[in-house]
């Protein structure tokens, strides 16, 4: 019997199927939801503000992620003056927790939707995949059910994917949704 299922969600079109998917595996088994969001830190305001569409968001977020933007490309455009490279402006982490409870939100709204009832939100902070680990160990879970791929980064290509150290290192079901 399927009790608890852990779901990370970045809000990327990978992760908000793996949330569908799992609140109507909750639903039919009365399972709890656990949805987790990993701060998004090392990704761009560009990168983000697609994940927001359709999201009614609060006019200082939608200014804030405009002025990181604008300053971004300022920075670059300085840069490439004098040495060339790469500029990356960190989001402020009041932004990215503001972000953070956003997708929560909308992923909790999702499962409820669907009829699920007992829905838990974490948002943390770190290295995504010891994060989901730790809420699936820490959440006695049975399954998790995660995207296959979320924003993604150059350093994944390294470091492999978050999806892909999750299913490995697991000690749950985990299901990879495309």
């Amino acid at each position: 019997m399927i009790k608890t299922i852990v779901v990370p969600t970045d809000g990327s079109a990978h992760a908000n199927k793996a949330v569908e998917l799992a609140a109507d595996i909750a639903a039919k088994y009365g399972a709890r939801l656990v949805l987790v969001h990993a701060l998004l830190r090392h990704t761009r305001a560009h990168e983000i503000a697609p994940l927001l569409e359709g999201t009614p968001l609060p006019a200082a977020l939608t200014e804030k992620l405009q002025e990181i933007q604008d300053a971004s490309l300022e920075a670059a455009m300085a840069a490439s003056s004098f040495e060339g490279g790469i500029v990356f402006l960190p989001v402020p982490e009041n932004v990215l927790k503001e972000i953070g409870a956003i997708i929560l939100d909308k992923a909790r709204d999702t499962a409820r939707a669907k009829g699920v009832d007992a829905v838990v939100l974490h948002s943390v902070d770190g290295e995504p995949a010891e994060n989901i680990l730790a809420a699936a160990e820490h959440e006695n879970a049975d399954m998790i059910v995660m995207g296959s791929r979320g924003l993604g980064s150059i350093a994944s290509l390294f470091m492999g994917s978050v999806s892909h150290k999750v299913s490995h290192l697991s000690k749950c079901t985990c299901v990879t949704v495309k």
